[in-house]
């Protein structure tokens, strides 16, 4: 034993007390103390590199709701957890970077594999500087790094080590080493009589729930608000809100309904929604009410009129205690939602093998479905009904890290996730599937394969720019089985929807790979001939 072992042991302790159950290293020499320490404490996970270490660390956290470290060595190293940090920040979920260093006395003097990592995140990361190992220090060690996991925001600890970094036994000083006192948050009431008295004069009203992670009783508070209201209630994919309309998307598409639905007023939870259409349409309202719990306020219109920042369910539930107004609008979004239902499961009886088909049948098929952003994220709000539960990283709608984070996310749970995501999504983070394959992850990797980006196939640009593959499809012209093959990942490609539901309807013993080829062009045609179906099915609002 010696003295780096003890002072990394405390910050170990800590982060054990402050709610951390797992934490994923990376490989390092200098962060060696840190390495042992905590996986003594908690269930550690060795992740070769050190961005797809930071996005494993974001799906584990973003699951369990609970704070995940990651851990690396010192140098250009913990640079790579940015993005992850970033996608972390956006959306309120606790990761906690550590990242060891090298001592002052080697910074300055051309020592190798040093830079200054004080705020390496900027002010996207909560920062504290630990300092060397110090006897006299370790009370304030322990304070500091309970103190950092009460941020709502991620967090950033630097934490040097001199030699020896190994488990060399030396004596041991006398060290004053007990936890810190926890730290606790009030959650008081919200005082809304006021704006109760407002939302009565506006009985027209929907209640809009976008991305949150949570798994606790929101949905029931949600529920309770809806009754009080009369407001319907309109449900993005991955809010975790299985009640309420699913396919607003399509219906607003309808000019006569999306008039005769037309809001007065609207409560908002949860991040921003994934459908422009929607968007477009919520910002008609008079009201607009937000119910903000950590990171940036959604309203980047700047149409609320009220903001309420605190633990959502108690808020949902403060409101409706004392709401009592009853709406028309749950009537009519209901019969809207069965014949845009109906009108879909008739499409897709018959539908052609591509994106649409693909994005629903992993959605029926996944009890956990890691979603990536760009077109998989609106294919599974926009077309697929509200089963099991879909995360995705839609803070910053970032297409990078996906992989890593359903590995996290599998590591956590002890479910076998499915990942929807584009062929650019996987190139981006092959170091994910290095990653489960490693860890013997159960990870169903599904991944659309139109040889680039296929959203952009639905803009202007499509049609009238020369250079459009080269500079916006970018087409890449690869064998996706090779990387299967590098990580000794089952491979599958499937070719129509029957053979896609065999393969996800048998379980995953360990990571596999399904590709599914499709048409960028043909893509875009069978968008919008279901968007045509649906919006005919609806016929004209009583």
């Amino acid at each position: 034993m010696n003295f780096n072992l003890v002072w990394a042991g405390a910050l170990a302790d800590e982060l054990a007390l402050s709610g951390v159950r797992h934490a994923v290293i990376c490989p390092g020499s200098r962060s060696g103390p840190l390495a042992l320490a905590l996986a003594e404490r908690v269930r550690a996970h060795t992740v070769v590199d050190e961005r797809s270490a930071a996005f494993f660390a974001l799906g584990a956290a973003k699951a369990s709701g609970r704070p995940v470290a990651v851990l690396s060595t010192s140098g250009t190293a913990g640079a790579h957890f940015y993005p992850a940090l970033l996608e972390a920040e956006a959306t309120g979920v606790p990761v906690i970077a550590i990242t060891a260093d090298r001592p002052p006395e080697l910074h300055g003097w051309g020592a190798p594999q040093q830079l200054d990592q004080h705020r390496l995140f900027g002010a996207h990361a909560w920062f504290a500087e630990l300092g060397p190992p110090d006897p006299a220090g370790v009370p304030h060690l322990r304070a500091t790094v309970a103190r950092a996991l009460q941020q709502d925001r991620p967090v950033h600890l630097n934490a040097p080590f001199r030699e020896p970094l190994a488990p060399v036994p030396e004596p041991l000083p006398e060290v004053r080493d007990e936890p810190a006192a926890r730290h606790f948050k009030a959650r008081g009431q919200p005082d809304v009589r006021d704006l109760l008295a407002d939302l009565s004069q506006r009985p027209r009203g929907v209640i809009v729930c976008g991305p949150r992670d949570g798994q606790d009783d929101l949905p029931a508070a949600v529920r309770e608000l809806s009754r009080a209201l009369g407001y319907a209630v309109i449900a993005d994919a991955a809010s975790g809100i299985a009640e309420g309309v699913a396919h607003a998307d399509l219906i607003l598409r309808n000019e006569r309904w999306a008039q005769a639905l037309r809001p007065q007023a609207v409560v908002r939870v949860g991040r921003g929604i994934s459908s422009k259409i929607v968007q477009a349409w919520l910002e008609q309202a008079d009201r607009t009410i937000v119910v903000h719990e950590r990171g940036e306020p959604i309203d980047p219109s700047h149409r609320a009129s009220a903001i309420l920042q605190g633990d959502a369910p108690a808020i949902c539930r403060a409101l409706a205690l004392q709401a009592r107004a009853q709406g028309p609008l749950g009537a009519l979004f209901d019969l809207a939602e069965r014949r845009a239902r109906g009108a879909l499961e008739t499409a897709f009886a018959d539908a052609p093998w591509g994106e649409p088909l693909i994005a629903r049948e992993a959605a029926l098929a996944a009890e956990l479905l890691y979603v990536s952003s760009s077109m998989p994220v609106r294919d599974v709000d926009a077309l697929a009904p509200r089963r099991g539960r879909v995360l995705a990283n839609r803070g910053l709608n970032g297409i990078d890290g996906i992989i890593s984070s359903a590995a996290g996310a599998a590591a956590v749970t002890g479910a076998r996730p499915i990942v929807l995501l584009g062929d650019l999504a996987l190139l981006h983070d092959l170091g994910g599937l290095v990653s489960a394959a490693r860890l013997r992850l159960p990870l169903t990797v599904l991944c659309v394969n139109n040889d680039g980006g296929g959203i952009f196939q639905f803009l202007p640009i499509a049609r009238s720019a020369d250079r459009f593959e080269e500079l916006f499809a970018t087409p890449h012209g690869l064998d996706l089985e090779g990387a299967a093959r590098l990580c000794r990942a089952e491979f599958i490609r499937v070719s129509d929807g029957r053979q896609l539901r065999a393969a996800l309807q048998r379980p995953a013993a360990g990571l596999r790979l399904l590709e599914a080829r499709t048409e960028r062009a043909a893509n875009v045609e069978q968008h919008r001939a279901l968007q045509a179906a649906v919006v005919a099915a609806l016929g004209d609002p009583p």
